[in-house]
């Protein structure tokens, strides 16, 4: 094997260093396509990476390089260029799904967690590869890999093994993820063959979901072929070892298709409720509100708050039940995971195109906003919340998240709520002396001054007015230059750190270190 590997490192050095003066050798141009093919061997040696071989991945910038060349040239010498070499890349794509295969499961489940990590960057280079040569190889290539999924999937006689199937979907699913194939016109057939694969281990399965996902732009532009994909996607929700996969598909999908998803609502919204409650780790559950917050923007207007206090309203309890509790680890934990939930749900939940090509009812403006219909409810509670957590960053920290992604969202929408939300910052400010915490108020200040100016204008005239709020410490004129500072600065988020930050020190009795008294 070490040998192998020395003559392999040669022919990729030689290849990569000179690959332009040896194409340019059009005299010994096969002599130049012997190494080309030497180090195609390489690229296909025997083995799985990287329990039986490590040379493989030796060779894969090479073809990026000898890609590079070839279309450097004027057009006429790349014609000549791509007759000799368009065939050797198809070889190419061949030996790098082959080499992409999974081990037998039993083989893979002896393999050490360090292996199968080099083996997913490994396969991740591999895609990669794939996506670079369809550059050269163009639309053929995917009428290829149609082509051999088609006889795979169809021949009933003799079933292929999963890792044949799931290669050539991994190999569809790299070109989509970065190629634009809305007019390939072997992607209907490729929605078409999808159900028909029988779904027998883990990474075939993962292998399905990505490749779903990858087509989520092509499904936004023909809604009509959603039915043939979105039960498989649902039915892997609710399998624990696909929660990765599914949700991360299903949120491309309602992110894209979400205007289409109208006779899938009740569906996704069922089997979403189920499986947040118990299946999914925080990041996960955090994907999936996201994506309920897209599918939740595209429904009539008269449906979104029914449909989004259905799905809060358990987290909603429990939260109530949390608050109440005395402070504890697990409640600290289960209560910034709700408030992450909510804040993924409001970041994406946006009706401000509501009213785009309709006629005949009733502006978006002219009706309460469900989000904001929703936060009023519940401010008591997160205010309950804050009153017990107020001295712990991270609750903090969940809490303005929830607002300033709302902020983010709504943006003139939030107006009813800049009162309360600014009186709750003023609570924060005055309790909370530490650093941490004015970078969160910052955030929300920050959002506040950008989308609701006159608002806040509003409020700091008057909340800031009332003696002794928030500290007694400052002057009536060192509230009123913070106020001028702070309305000025709509777009610099630095600038608006050092002003909250001036401001902090002089609540907590401490003196800044420009202070207030200077010009501005």
């Amino acid at each position: 094997m070490e040998t192998s590997h020395g003559i392999c490192r040669i022919a990729v050095a030689l290849g990569e260093t000179h690959s332009r003066t040896l194409l340019e050798q059009v005299e010994h141009w096969q002599g130049y396509l012997a190494l080309v093919n030497m180090i195609l061997f390489c690229t296909g040696i025997p083995g799985h990476y990287p329990v039986n071989e490590t040379t493989s991945s030796l060779t894969l910038t090479f073809w990026y390089t000898l890609q590079d060349d070839i279309l450097s040239f004027e057009e006429d010498k790349q014609v000549v260029y791509l007759q000799v070499y368009r065939p050797v890349y198809f070889q190419l794509v061949d030996v790098l799904l082959h080499k992409a295969h999974f081990p037998s499961e039993q083989d893979y489940t002896s393999w050490s967690s360090d292996d199968k990590e080099q083996f997913r960057i490994y396969r991740v280079d591999i895609s990669d590869t794939l996506m670079y040569v369809y550059e050269i190889l163009g639309a053929e290539l995917l009428s290829k890999l149609y082509d051999r999924l088609g006889r795979l999937l169809m021949d009933t006689e003799r079933p292929a093994a999963w890792q044949d199937t799931e290669a050539l979907l991994f190999g569809f699913q790299a070109i989509a993820e970065t190629i634009d194939v809305n007019y390939s016109d072997v992607i209907p057939g490729l929605i078409g063959l999808i159900p028909r694969i029988s779904i027998s281990n883990i990474q075939l399965a993962d292998t399905v979901m990505y490749t779903i996902g990858s087509l989520a732009e092509w499904l936004a532009d023909h809604p009509m072929m959603l039915g043939n994909v979105l039960p498989m996607v649902l039915q892997g929700l609710v399998k624990a070892e696909l929660s990765v996969s599914s949700v991360s598909t299903l949120k491309r999908i309602c992110r894209e298709c979400r205007h289409d998803l109208a006779p899938y609502t009740h569906d996704i919204m069922t089997v979403s409720q189920v499986s947040v409650t118990i299946r999914f780790t925080n990041s996960q559950c955090m994907w999936l509100m996201q994506g309920l917050g897209f599918l939740l923007s595209a429904l009539p207007m008269e449906e979104i708050l029914g449909s989004l206090t259905t799905l809060i309203t358990p987290h909603i309890q429990r939260l109530d039940t949390l608050a109440h509790q005395e402070p504890s680890p697990t409640a600290k934990l289960s209560i910034i995971h709700i408030l992450g939930m909510l804040s993924s749900l409001f970041t994406t939940l946006d009706i401000s195109r509501q009213d785009e090509g309709s006629e005949g009812t009733t502006p978006a403006q002219a009706r309460p906003n469900p989000v904001v219909v929703v936060l009023q409810q519940v401010f008591t509670l997160i205010q309950t919340i804050l009153s017990k957590w107020l001295s712990d960053s991270e609750v903090v920290e969940a809490v303005c998240g929830v607002f300033e992604r709302s902020v983010k969202t709504l943006l003139n929408d939030f107006a009813p709520m800049v009162q309360q939300l600014s009186e709750m910052l003023g609570q924060i400010y005055s309790a909370f002396p530490q650093a941490s915490a004015l970078d969160l108020t910052r955030q929300v200040l920050f959002c506040l001054n950008r989308h609701c100016p006159v608002l806040l204008a509003q409020w700091l005239k008057e909340g800031l007015h009332v003696p002794g709020f928030p500290s007694a410490q400052v002057s009536m004129e060192q509230k009123d230059t913070f106020s001028q500072q702070l309305l000025r600065e709509q777009t610099n988020k630095r600038r608006v750190k050092e002003i909250v930050k001036e401001f902090s020190l002089l609540c907590r009795g401490l003196q800044g270190t420009t202070g207030y008294s200077a010009d501005y």
